[in-house]
């Protein structure tokens, strides 16, 4: 009895010990990782180059983490033949000369590492030529003959060397993307670079077959300059967010800003870099304005104008982002810039624009670097926002360099991101290794059984997780492609039919579909999210109601904090995110339709245990008992707190806004 007694102690105590190590193991410190370092000099060679290339990285620049609103890019119909051609082709409008061509594969983050390089062709060629047709093609890239490797979300970049000229440049895929339903083939952005600058950019586009799902997809985005890779940038931090109006109480009052070239100049792009800001006490990305033109003219008075472009009517472009907008000049000569800001953007009684920097090239040169600004007005904050921030070479967060440099610096940064990658394979397999040596080292037959009946049990627990995963990325895949598709198509008939219609009920009626196609959408892609994403953390919570408060309330005087900023991540239960993320913006749902606020302050707190937000509003509130029976949802809010194990407390009284305090532990 002592000696099976013995052996059961003795296995435990082993047993133990394993579970101590691989707890080690995973935080990558501990009692395995300083015996592998003392044992392995191949282990410290590891450990020292991965220090060597986080130091690296940090002195590039990254892609832009975020999506840009819904905008992915081309893509084609779906297919039956992995292997039948099929072909994009831009009309450069003029015989060009082409030293290099990036190719931006799409990226839809909701679909997680799916999501990356979504629908990239597995082989393909590009060829340049003088006929639309293509007879005189001369194929300047060409991997048809095998499988190209993966991009994920980096460009595929190509130089071409010698330099060919040519006014029509043709994408092949030769072997599609393989989906459930059959193939396809998907782009972000093709980029066509004759020296610093994509000739592309808005010229013609023409397809053998594309989805055309505006402002999702459509063959129109594959030039628009609007893509992962941002502004090009160094990792070099701004001195200053660049220009900022003052502000006024009338959105479509006129603001300009005027660029005298300091001489006369063959113009042949403008770019526009939108301000780029995570705060919300100012305009932020928001204060690029919803309309504004620009002219080029001889003389300063701008009596003399040879060129002006105003921006497109409709509101389906959508904002920049983190990417700068591109006008093409097509070689207007002239000395004198000035940009218009038409219609501001804004809430209230609180209108202004904001321009990070303008930028006009002559060639491969930006003539507008350095050169002197004067505007209508400027922001009150001392120094902070003049005009001549708009031409001093900085985005608002990064210096600003030429596509060229910035394709070289990512290219990099691509390298060495893989190469780490590589080595942390390497260096948990030798974690693993080490832990294994000593873990089972005082173990007996009875420990191995444990660890054996823990291994079976681990992996059909895995086994399990990954149908889960499968499932949840299939239903995820079948919402976006099916009701995204159609809920797109309603948004852009509803707004074409209310720009066609003469009858004002009907215009009205447009619009209210158009709005619940809208929400509907919104709607959906959270539940995509929520879905695909089961097991994401605090931060991506976070982000996604900070993301939600802006799109909800843009039209509102906005104030959110979160507190501490520099909060520590952890994986969330998709109960808890469900019930917190929708309990949110059920929150400032009620906070839209019902209250008539002018102002919302919104504040999230994480501690080490609980999570808390409240939502405060000037409107003009409501006796809390009666609201439970006129369905405003409150009742609602209390059930979801309730299922997480916290509370939800709900102040009001007429004429005396609202606050609403919603908390659960973060264990629920």
């Amino acid at each position: 009895m002592k000696a099976v007694l013995c052996t059961k102690i003795s296995a435990f105590s082993a047993f133990a010990l394993a579970v101590g190590l691989a707890r080690a193991e995973t935080t990558g410190g501990g009692p395995v990782e300083r015996v592998a370092r003392a044992l392995s000099p191949e282990f410290r060679q590891i450990r020292s180059r991965l220090d060597e290339l986080e130091g690296q990285l940090e002195k590039l620049p990254a892609l832009v983490p975020r999506p840009l609103a819904w905008r992915y890019g081309f893509r084609s119909r779906t297919v039956l033949d992995p292997e039948e051609p099929h072909w994009l082709q831009i009309d450069l409008q003029r015989e060009e000369t082409i030293d290099r061509i990036a190719v931006v594969p799409a990226h839809i983050p909701t679909l997680g590492k799916a999501g990356e390089g979504y629908g990239f062709p597995r082989r393909f060629k590009i060829e340049t030529g003088n006929d639309p047709d293509m007879k005189d093609a001369v194929a300047v890239v060409d991997h048809t003959a095998s499988d190209f490797p993966h991009p994920g979300r980096y460009p595929a970049d190509f130089r071409i060397e010698p330099a060919v000229t040519g006014r029509y440049v043709r994408f092949t895929s030769t072997r599609h993307f393989p989906i459930d339903e059959g193939f396809i083939w998907a782009l972000e952005e093709l980029m066509v670079l004759s020296g610093n600058r994509s000739v592309a950019n808005w010229r013609p586009v023409t397809s053998s077959n594309s989805l055309e799902m505006f402002p999702n997809w459509s063959a129109a985005r594959v030039q628009d300059g609007q893509s992962a890779l941002g502004l090009p940038v160094t990792a070099e931090p701004s001195p200053t967010p660049g220009y900022l109006s003052a502000l006024t109480a009338d959105h479509f009052e006129s603001k300009w800003l005027h660029v005298d070239l300091g001489g006369e100049h063959a113009i042949d792009e403008i770019r526009l870099v939108p301000i780029q800001s995570g705060s919300h006490e100012t305009l932020g990305e928001r204060s690029f304005p919803r309309a504004w033109a620009l002219e080029l003219a001889e003389d300063p008075a701008f009596e003399r104008t040879v060129w002006q472009h105003q921006s497109p009517a409709t509101n389906l472009v959508g904002y920049p982002g983190d990417c700068a907008v591109i006008v093409p000049c097509d070689g207007n000569r002239g000395r004198h810039l000035r940009f218009v800001a038409l219609q501001l953007w804004g809430t209230q009684d609180r209108y202004g624009y904001g321009l990070a920097e303008i930028q006009a090239y002559a060639g491969d040169d930006n003539v507008a670097l350095g050169r002197p600004v004067t505007a209508s007005d400027q922001a009150e904050t001392g120094n902070a926002g003049t005009p001549a921030f708009a031409t001093n070479g900085f985005s608002s967060r990064h210096r600003l360099i030429e596509i060229p440099g910035y394709l070289d610096l990512l290219s990099r940064r691509n390298i060495l991101e893989r190469e780490r990658d590589r080595l942390l394979a390497r260096y948990g397999r030798k974690l693993r290794v080490t832990g294994l040596m000593l873990g089972y080292g005082g173990g007996a037959l009875g420990t191995l059984g444990v660890l054996g009946s823990l291994w079976l049990l681990t992996r059909q627990r895995q086994i399990r997780r990954q149908s889960v995963v499968m499932l949840r990325e299939q239903i995820a895949r079948d919402l976006h492609d099916d009701i995204g598709s159609n809920l797109g198509g309603i948004v852009l008939l509803s707004e074409i039919g209310g720009r066609h219609s003469a009858d004002p009920q009907s215009r009205a009626d447009f619009q209210a579909i158009k709005e619940a196609a809208d929400e509907a959408s919104e709607s959906m892609m959270d539940i995509v999210w929520l879905i695909h994403r089961g097991g994401s953390g605090l931060r991506e919570l976070v982000a996604r109601m900070r993301q939600s408060s802006q799109v909800m309330l843009g039209d509102k005087e906005l104030a959110m904090d979160v507190e501490p900023a520099d909060f520590k991540d952890r994986q969330l239960s998709l109960l808890f995110r469900r019930h917190v993320f929708f309990a949110f913006k059920e929150t400032l749902n009620n906070v839209r339709k019902h209250a008539d606020a002018e102002r919302i302050e919104t504040h999230i707190r994480v501690d080490a245990s609980r999570l808390t937000f409240s939502v405060r509003d000037d409107g003009i509130g409501f006796d809390p008992q009666a609201a439970q029976s006129q369905g405003r949802g409150l009742g609602n809010l209390q059930r979801r707190a309730a299922r997480l194990k916290g509370t939800c407390r709900i102040e009001s009284r007429p004429c005396h806004g609202s606050v609403v305090t919603f908390s659960a532990p973060l264990k629920s």
